[in-house]
Formats: C-alpha cells, sequence, structure tokens
C-alpha cells in the first residue's frame, strides 16, 4: 500500500513540474539577451574575491549582477534563487543559462551571497551600472492605461518624487469585474458602475502616495478601443459592451487645473489633443509609460504610441521611464514571491532602452504599497466573503498558486524591493515605436 501511495504522491509531483515549466511560456534554458557592455564596470569571480563593492559602484543608483547559470535538478523542485544582503532575487524553476540580477540595494562595501538550488556554470560575474540623475524636484507625468497600473508600476517612486499628475486614459468599464456580481446581472449596469468606480480609483489612490485629486485625472476612453482608434482615425470608437454609449460618463476633468473640455468624441483626434494639453500645461521633466516594445496590453502600448505622436507634433521632449505591467513573453514576470527583486524580464531579442533604472522600496514604502493596491476594487477578491462557491474558487486559486507556481497576482507582482524602468532619453524619442 504505501509503494502505491508514493507511486501516486510522485506521478503528481512530476506533475505539477511539468505545469511549472510550461507557465512561462518561453524555453527557459535559454540565455536572456541584453548588450549592457557599454555600462560594465567590472569583471571577477565570485570564488576569489568577496563579494564587494567598492566606492565607485556606490555613485551608480542602478547595478545589474550577469552570470551564467547550469541547470540544477533541485530547481525543477524548488525555487532558485540568489540571496543578496537578505534580497531575493528568483529564476525560473529549471532555469539555466544567462540572467541579470538587479543589486541596485546593495549601499554597503561588504555584502553575503547566497545560491539556492542554484548552480552556475562559471563563478566568473560582470556588474553593470547606471547613473541616471533622477531628482526629486522634477516634474513628472504618469500615464496610467488603466486606473491601477500607476500604483502597480510605479506608487513607491511616485510617493517620492515632489510634483506628480496621473492620468489614467481608459474606462476599462470591460472585461472581467471581481464584484459585479454582488449588484447585478444587467451587463450594462456592471460596466458602467465598474468604470465609475475605476474612475473614482484613479483619482483618490493616488491620495495615499501624496498627489492630490487635483493631480489626478480620467480621460475615460473606452476600454480596448485605443488601438482600433489608432487605426482608424476620424471615425468614432464605442464600447465592447452594449448600451455603454457615452465615454464622458467616466471622464473626470473638470477638477483640475488642466485646461480639457469636459466632453469629447471618443476618436484617435480628441486623445491626442488631451495628451498635448496635458504636456503643454504640465511640462513634464519625466514622464512614466508603458514599454510599447514589451507589454503586450493593447491599451498599454497604444497608450504610449499616443503619447510619442503627440510629443512629436508639439515638438515635446522629455525623459521617459517605461514599465511594463503584462510582459509580452510570460505574464509570470516578475518572478518570485512578493518582497524579492525585480530583475530584467526574460527576453528573446533586443528591444530599445537608453538605460535602465531601479527605485529601491524600503519595508515602509512596501506596506503603503500594498494599502494602495488593496484601495483599489479592481484588485481585490470582493466576494469572496459573501459566498462559499466563492471562497471555494479563491482557495482552489490559491492552491494553483502555491504549489503550481502560476501566481500572476498583481500583490505578487507589484510589492516588490524595487520597481523598474527602462530609460529612454529625450534625444532618442524616435528609437521606440
Amino acid at each position: 500500500m504505501i509503494y502505491i501511495i508514493i507511486s501516486i504522491l510522485f506521478i503528481l509531483y512530476i506533475f505539477i513540474v511539468i505545469k511549472r515549466e510550461k507557465k512561462y511560456k518561453y524555453d527557459t534554458s535559454k540565455d536572456y539577451i541584453y548588450d549592457l557592455d557599454k555600462n560594465l564596470l567590472k569583471s571577477f569571480n565570485l570564488k576569489e574575491q568577496n563579494f564587494i563593492l567598492t566606492n565607485e559602484f556606490l555613485d551608480y543608483d542602478t547595478l545589474f549582477m550577469k552570470v551564467k547559470l547550469s541547470k540544477n535538478l533541485s530547481s525543477l523542485f524548488f525555487k532558485p534563487y540568489f540571496e543578496i544582503s537578505g534580497v531575493k532575487h528568483f529564476v525560473e524553476y529549471a532555469a539555466k543559462g544567462t540572467r541579470y540580477i538587479n543589486i541596485s540595494h546593495l549601499k554597503e562595501k561588504n555584502n553575503s551571497i547566497k545560491l539556492h538550488h542554484i548552480f552556475l556554470k562559471s563563478f566568473d560575474v560582470e556588474i553593470f551600472g547606471y547613473k541616471n540623475n533622477i531628482t526629486k524636484n522634477q516634474k513628472v507625468l504618469i500615464l496610467a492605461p488603466h486606473a491601477d497600473d500607476a500604483e502597480i508600476a510605479a506608487f513607491g517612486f511616485y510617493k517620492e518624487m515632489d510634483d506628480v499628475t496621473i492620468v489614467t486614459t481608459t474606462a476599462g468599464e470591460h472585461g472581467f469585474c471581481n464584484y459585479c456580481n454582488i449588484f447585478s446581472n444587467d451587463k450594462t449596469k456592471q460596466a458602467i458602475k465598474k468604470g465609475k468606480l475605476r474612475a473614482y480609483d484613479a483619482m483618490t489612490v493616488p491620495l495615499l502616495g501624496d498627489v492630490p485629486v487635483s493631480k489626478s485625472i480620467t480621460l475615460g476612453y473606452y476600454g480596448g478601443s485605443l488601438g482600433w482608434m489608432s487605426k482608424n482615425k476620424g471615425l468614432k470608437a464605442s464600447s465592447v459592451i452594449n448600451g455603454v454609449d457615452d465615454m464622458n460618463i467616466f471622464r473626470k476633468v473638470s477638477h483640475s487645473n488642466i485646461r480639457l473640455e469636459k466632453n469629447v468624441i471618443a476618436n484617435h483626434s480628441s486623445f491626442l489633443n488631451d495628451i498635448k494639453v496635458i504636456l503643454e500645461s504640465v511640462k513634464p521633466d519625466i514622464i512614466l509609460s508603458s514599454h510599447p516594445e514589451i507589454d503586450s496590453h493593447p491599451d498599454h502600448k497604444y497608450t504610449t504610441l499616443a503619447l510619442l505622436e503627440s510629443m512629436k507634433a508639439i515638438n515635446y521632449k522629455a525623459k521617459l521611464l517605461l514599465y511594463t505591467n503584462h510582459l509580452t513573453l510570460s505574464e509570470t514576470y516578475p518572478l518570485g514571491d512578493i518582497y524579492s527583486a525585480i530583475t530584467l524580464p526574460p527576453n528573446k531579442k533586443d528591444f530599445y532602452f537608453d538605460s535602465v533604472y531601479s527605485f529601491n522600496l524600503d519595508k515602509d514604502s512596501q506596506i503603503d504599497k500594498f494599502f494602495a493596491l488593496e484601495a483599489i476594487h479592481d484588485l481585490r477578491d470582493s466576494e469572496i466573503f459573501l459566498y462559499i462557491k466563492s471562497a471555494y474558487k479563491y482557495l482552489n486559486k490559491v492552491i494553483k498558486r502555491k504549489i503550481i507556481g502560476k501566481d500572476k497576482s498583481y500583490y505578487k507582482r507589484a510589492i516588490r524591493d524595487n520597481e523598474l524602468f527602462f530609460v529612454l532619453e529625450k534625444e532618442n524619442l524616435t528609437n521606440i515605436s
């Protein structure tokens, strides 16, 4: 009998291992492809030298360590990670090849490094560094495609900056709604309620990051419509939800010092005009938006493409900090557990950036970010306390997250030791598309 139980458990775990490897949607035995050579600071051997950062490293706000992994059998079963001065840096189950470990959090000269379920192909490593010259007094504009993207990507960053304006471009009235069944089975009413709640969340949640309501606005364009509007210039967009026929019920701009029209037609021309007015009014030094080459969500991609088109039209230039909340290659990014570090994402080919900026979050900032995310209605599992069926579905989801490792929750993705941005300098705006 004992042999049967052991056999069943073994087969079950093999199934889990296979599911884990497939969840990434890319080959985890391949190198990450990044050309960082111009930013190389030092090469050394981890066995021959202590893991020491000398004074010249401490002048850099962002540091990465290039390592080469060999396959480790235990990494099929246990999460593989580096532990560097108390911060965990995860790689994939069964990872092999070149990876770039984010060591930007290191401030001490002497640092400890431990390997958990990881074999190094070579103890020769390289360190790359970036100086981004970002200061608290620079004006910041954040373009958030939805009413959670600013918080997921950059809550810690914008809480530390002195002058921040947040613009949410779409209503996000379409798609799955965590709480809609509570009040109505009417799809139109659900969409309108969802869009309105997201609009109010977009304006009020930034208060937790010290951004006043007057500096948070929502443009109200229909969710999923930005790509269509870009390809059908001049035509009026409509919501994918029948009965939702006025985007202006989601548009909240009159409370702001930015002089935008209260009511607009949902088309590409209106969208570009909105962004131009915002740029000319805010005059930002730094703009945060999604990286259009590596973020898979169409609203994210076309928000940034509209930004670039608007900047070109009025000859406006600023430093761009580009983030991804939906990596094209895999929704499992960033890898690993909550509170661990975000490192460079997996990629099959080069995409353009001038530098990388890692903004470190201390424990208090991570707690503040947790409460900001928790305040956003769409990120909560709101029904688990109301229905047994909902509680069961939630428990099933948690089990899958923990055993198979298929954790796509935004709390896991966002509450980290750092926030990561790809930097595009203002003289190079034409290098992405």
